[in-house]
């Protein structure tokens, strides 16, 4: 099935950030400790986090309105640069003053990964949501990484559509669609996960307490489990990546399940979506979109 999103409006809040990547190359140990000489010969900045949500949205076809804090730094300005320049709306976004953007460095050697320096602080911003016309967007996503936007998910909107990183899921209390991560899951029940029957466990009893329509539990190579209520359980099996870069790869599924949902409505489509976008970002190095004609030209994937 091919989507045309260019009719879907998204809101998306959360804790915006950039990845910048150092790419270079190391024929040396360092004498001073047990690390690779790493000589750059390219740099590059990205959007991540909630930014990289927006990113995937927007190269969809969706119309993107962001909701968050920046810092008054080079940072902040490389990221709002990026996001207008592609067409995303910005003007909700915050400047803080005083206030570092989040940034990852991710620094590569040889193609690999070697560290990454993380520069962030959390943040105590209260956003006013009932000002920012929640109505006029098909669907909201909150990408939460807890660094200080995401309060709780008190939001009137048409869908609300969480990526957690809380452990306390009543936070998110009546979402529509929630995206946990197995180790996230875990946290938030107490459950210990062995296998897909304590995902499921798990699930039903954060819909029972939470009063979430549905939950994506995130399966990594395995793929997805969806959960809903009037007990609804659906597994959708991973589609096989060879070497695989998985960076940003949760940003991908929520962004294309939310867009998917909002057009649909139909839970197990959007995920069949959202397993295709994400195979298809995580065969690309580093934080990555993809595009309806990536998805849809895939070797040998159908949704």
């Amino acid at each position: 099935m091919k989507f045309n999103f260019s009719d879907i409006t998204i809101l998306v809040a959360g804790d915006f950030m950039i990845d910048h990547y150092i790419m270079g190359t190391s024929n040396r140990i360092s004498p001073e400790a047990p690390v690779p000489v790493v000589i750059p010969n390219k740099e590059y900045s990205i959007p991540g986090g909630a930014a990289n949500v927006a990113m995937n949205l927007r190269a969809l076809g969706a119309n993107v309105f962001c909701l968050g804090v920046v810092g008054d730094d080079i940072w902040g300005e490389t990221l709002l640069s990026l996001l207008n320049n592609n067409g995303i709306n910005i003007s909700e976004i915050d400047i803080i003053k005083n206030h570092p953007t989040t940034l990852k460095q991710r620094i590569y050697s040889n193609g690999k990964q070697v560290a990454r320096i993380d520069k962030e602080r959390i943040i105590d911003w209260n956003p006013n949501f009932l000002s920012k016309n929640i109505e006029n967007y098909d669907a909201c996503i909150l990408s939460d990484y807890n660094k200080g936007v995401i309060k709780n998910a008190d939001i009137d909107t048409n869908i609300l559509i969480v990526d957690p990183k809380k452990d306390d899921f009543s936070l998110y209390n009546n979402a529509n669609i929630i995206t946990p991560n197995i180790n996230e899951l875990q946290k938030a029940t107490n459950i210990k996960i062995e296998d897909n029957e304590s995902i499921i466990d798990a699930c039903i009893e954060l819909i029972r307490k939470n009063n979430f329509d549905y939950i994506v539990a995130k399966k990594g190579e395995e793929g997805m489990t969806i959960v809903g209520k009037n007990s609804f359980v659906k597994n959708i099996k991973a589609h096989k990546v060879e070497n695989p870069d998985v960076t940003g790869a949760g940003d991908t599924v929520i962004s294309a399940l939310s867009i998917a949902y909002a057009k649909t409505q139909d839970i197990e489509l959007s995920a069949r979506f959202a397993n295709k976008a994400a195979a298809t970002a995580v065969s690309k190095t580093g934080t990555a979109t993809v595009t309806i004609d990536e998805i849809n030209n895939y070797i040998g994937l159908d949704i």
